[in-house]
């Protein structure tokens, strides 16, 4: 039962240890980089973030939903919904029932003050990406081991898509992409 413990809760201190690591806010405007919005509803598709974006509106557990994050392993405990670092944050963590399963806590943090250029380097580097005609960021650590995406909202927000205490950063970052791309991108504001 301890080890079993030992191997739960490591992985939400590195997972808050990681979100942690994204809050400090540097200089700098954050601006689109430059591609119009995918979304064919958007009115002003000039910049998928447009710069009166906000996210004050936005809940955590409604961008991130436990059937959104069901398809990535065998069963997660139920959401935890909390402050950290300035951040309004929803997390499941996988629920472990065999030593063999990799561990897994998926979250998605609401930054109403951060702006996609805060994005801390957690130690690989930042990275800029689109996510469906968005501009975003990526940050991934080894230690501890994670991976966020960052999609900005407005000049002065940003969301946050983290995947946290996997077997791999690789696979981390894959499954923080694609829960941006398909589940929380789609729900965010584009005007």
């Amino acid at each position: 039962m301890m080890k079993l413990l030992a191997r739960v809760t490591l992985p939400l201190a590195a997972g808050a240890l990681l979100l942690a690591g994204c809050t400090t806010v540097q200089p700098g405007t954050a601006s689109p980089a430059g591609s119009e919005s995918a979304a064919p509803s958007s009115e002003n598709s000039s910049s998928a973030a447009p710069g009166g974006a906000s996210t004050d509106s936005l809940q955590p557990c409604t961008l991130l939903t436990a059937a959104d994050v069901s398809g990535y392993a065998s069963s997660f405990e139920p959401a935890t919904e909390k402050k950290l670092g300035g951040a309004r944050v929803c997390s499941y963590q996988h629920k472990i029932t065999d030593p063999s399963e990799e561990g897994m806590i998926l979250s998605v943090a609401i930054r109403d003050t951060a702006p996609l250029a805060s994005v801390n380097d957690t130690g690989n580097g930042v990275q800029d990406l689109q996510v469906n005609g968005r501009a975003a960021k990526e940050a991934s650590s080894d230690a501890p081991l994670g991976c966020t995406v960052a999609l900005g909202v407005g000049d002065n927000a940003r969301v946050d898509v983290n995947a946290t205490a996997l077997n791999t950063v690789e696979k981390a970052c894959q499954i923080a992409k694609d829960l941006a791309e398909k589940t929380v991108e789609p729900k965010l504001p584009k005007a």
